[in-house]
C-alpha cells in the first residue's frame, strides 16, 4: 500500500511523522511525502526516509498551475478560511484568494488522480492544504487519519473525520459499566478526577511561553533568529516562489514584525492588569464562557462561524434568561494579545463579568449553571463535573449526554431555558462519565508524539503502524 504524509513546518509532527514513514518503508510498503510550502522542505525533509518520494507543492505549481482554470469541485469559501484567520499579514484580495486555493486545488487533484495514495497521514484538518486533501479523500473514498497528542498521557488521538473520531460514540453506546475491568474504571476515576480539578493539563500548556523579562526577550528573539536560515534560503529565491507559498510569505514577513509583536504584549499584559472584574461568591445565576486562543483550528476550522469572539459573546449575553449573567474568562495563552479595546467592547455588555485567567476555573464552572463555548475543553470540564455543555462549535465529546449541540443562537437560548426548567439527569453521572472516559481511551493509541523530537524516543512505532492500519480499514 501507499501511505502519503503530509509535511507542513508544524512542531513535533514532521519528527513523528519521519520515524512512522521509516517504519512503512521498513514493511515493504510505498511511501509519498507531498511538502505545502519550502520552509516546511528545507526543515522537515530531512526527518524523512531517503527511499520515500518527496513531491513540492511549490515546485509542481511552478511548472504546472493553469491560471485562470475555474475548477474547484464542491469547495467552497469555508476552505479557505482558516488561512485567513492565521495569516492576518496577507493580501487576501479575490485574484490572490482565487490563486491560492485553485494552485492547491490543482496540485492535491494531480496528487490523487496520478500517485494514487492509499492513506493520508497527517494532523487534523487545520489548514487550508489540510482541508483540501480532506475533500479529496472524501471524494476518493481514502482514509484521512488525523493524529495529535491526546488528553491522556503517552496516548495518541485519532482524527478520521474532519472534526472527531466516528468510533468514539459507537463505543460509548455499546460499553456497559458492569462489564468494564476494575483497572479501566479506577484509571477512568482518577482521571475525571485530576482533569475536574486541573491537576492534570493538557500536554501543550508548559510549551507556552508568555511573559518575558527585556533580557528574556533578546534572548528569545536570538534563538528564533539562529532558526531562521531555511527562511533566509527562501528569501534568496523568493522570486521565483512568492507567488506561489502563501505559507513561507506569512513567514517572512512575521519574522521582520516578530520582536515588536513580543514587546507589545509585554506592555499589553502590564497595562492590563486591571480591566478584569472580581467573582463575586454570592452569585450563582450564570454561565461561564471561556476564551479561546486564537488564532487556531479550534475556532477557524471547528466553529468557522463563530470565530468572531466578541459577537459571539454579545449573541450569547443576549440569549440568557433573566437574571443570568455571563462571565467571560480570557484564556491563559492570550494574555496580552487582545487590545484593551477587545475586552472594552465586552465590559460594556450589560449582563457580562470579564474575570482574570488566574481565577479557579473548576470553582467557577461547579458553581455556573453550566458552560457555554465555542470549542473549548472545559466544556469537557464541565459535563464531567455534572454541568451542561452548549458547544457552539464541533468537538470530539457531543455525544457526552450532558453536551448540547445548539444550531443558532435562538436553539441555544432554548436549550437554556429547557434545562432551567427541568434540570439535567445527573443521578448516574459517574457511571456515565466512567463509560464516556473508557470509549474515549479505547479510541487512542499508544504514544507519545512529542518524544520523537526528544532524546529518549520510546513510541514503538511498529505498534503504531499497526495500529493506525487496523483503525483505517475497520480491523479495530
Amino acid at each position: 500500500m501507499k501511505w502519503c504524509f503530509l509535511l507542513n513546518d508544524a512542531q513535533f509532527l514532521p519528527e513523528f511523522f519521519g520515524k512512522l514513514a521509516f517504519q512503512t518503508i521498513k514493511k515493504g510498503d510505498e511511501c509519498l511525502v507531498v511538502m505545502s510550502s519550502k520552509i516546511a522542505e528545507y526543515r522537515k525533509k530531512k526527518f524523512f526516509p531517503n527511499e520515500a518520494k518527496f513531491i513540492s507543492k511549490i515546485d509542481w505549481s511552478i511548472k504546472n498551475y493553469q491560471k485562470g482554470k475555474k475548477e474547484f469541485g464542491k469547495l467552497s469559501w469555508k476552505e479557505l478560511f482558516p488561512a485567513f484567520d492565521r495569516y492576518k499579514s496577507l493580501n487576501f484580495n479575490y485574484n490572490n484568494s482565487f490563486n491560492m486555493v485553485s494552485q492547491t486545488y490543482q496540485f492535491l487533484e494531480f496528487i490523487f488522480q496520478e500517485e494514487k495514495p492509499d492513506i493520508i497521514i497527517s494532523e487534523p484538518p487545520a489548514g487550508l492544504f489540510h482541508e483540501v486533501t480532506y475533500y479529496f479523500c472524501k471524494k476518493n473514498n481514502i482514509p484521512y487519519i488525523g493524529l495529535s497528542g491526546s488528553r491522556f498521557n503517552d496516548r495518541i488521538d485519532i482524527y478520521d473525520s474532519e472534526f472527531t473520531f466516528s468510533k468514539y460514540e459507537k463505543t460509548f453506546r455499546e460499553i456497559k459499566n458492569v462489564d468494564l475491568p476494575k483497572k479501566e474504571k479506577k484509571f477512568a476515576e482518577n482521571f475525571i478526577e485530576k482533569f475536574i480539578s486541573h491537576r492534570y493539563k493538557p500536554f501543550y500548556i508548559d510549551l507556552i511561553k508568555i511573559y518575558f523579562s527585556q533580557i528574556g526577550i533578546i534572548k528569545h528573539y536570538v534563538k528564533k533568529f539562529k532558526g531562521l536560515k531555511p527562511l533566509f534560503k527562501y528569501f534568496l529565491n523568493r522570486k521565483y516562489f512568492k507567488d506561489f507559498d502563501y505559507e513561507n510569505e506569512a513567514h517572512l514577513k512575521h519574522a521582520v514584525v516578530a520582536l515588536w509583536k513580543i514587546e507589545k504584549r509585554q506592555f499589553r499584559i502590564l497595562f492590563q492588569k486591571n480591566i478584569f472584574s472580581k467573582i463575586s461568591n454570592d452569585d450563582k445565576d450564570f454561565f461561564f464562557f471561556p476564551l479561546q486562543y486564537q488564532p487556531e483550528a479550534s475556532t477557524s476550522v471547528y466553529a468557522t462561524y463563530y470565530c468572531d469572539q466578541l459577537s459571539t459573546i454579545r449573541n450569547i449575553a443576549f440569549a440568557l434568561p433573566f437574571p443570568y449573567r455571563l462571565y467571560v474568562k480570557e484564556h491563559p495563552a492570550s494574555v496580552g494579545l487582545r487590545p484593551r479595546s477587545f475586552y472594552k467592547k465586552i465590559k460594556k455588555l450589560p449582563n457580562v463579568v470579564l474575570i482574570s485567567p488566574q481565577e479557579d476555573t473548576e470553582r467557577i464552572v461547579k458553581s455556573s449553571s453550566g458552560v457555554i463555548t465555542i470549542t473549548s475543553t472545559i466544556g469537557m470540564e464541565a459535563i464531567l463535573a455534572g454541568k451542561p455543555a452548549y458547544v457552539l462549535g464541533n468537538m470530539f465529546y457531543s455525544y457526552h449526554p450532558l453536551c448540547r449541540s445548539p444550531k443558532n443562537f435562538e436553539e441555544l437560548k432554548e436549550k437554556i431555558e429547557e434545562d432551567l426548567v427541568k434540570k439535567p439527569d445527573t443521578e448516574n453521572i459517574e457511571d456515565i462519565n466512567i463509560r464516556f472516559i473508557a470509549s474515549y481511551f479505547r479510541n487512542t493509541i499508544e504514544g507519545n508524539i512529542i518524544s520523537a523530537s526528544m532524546g529518549e524516543d520510546e513510541n514503538n512505532y511498529e505498534l503504531i503502524y499497526r495500529e493506525i492500519k487496523n483503525y483505517s480499514w475497520g480491523e479495530k
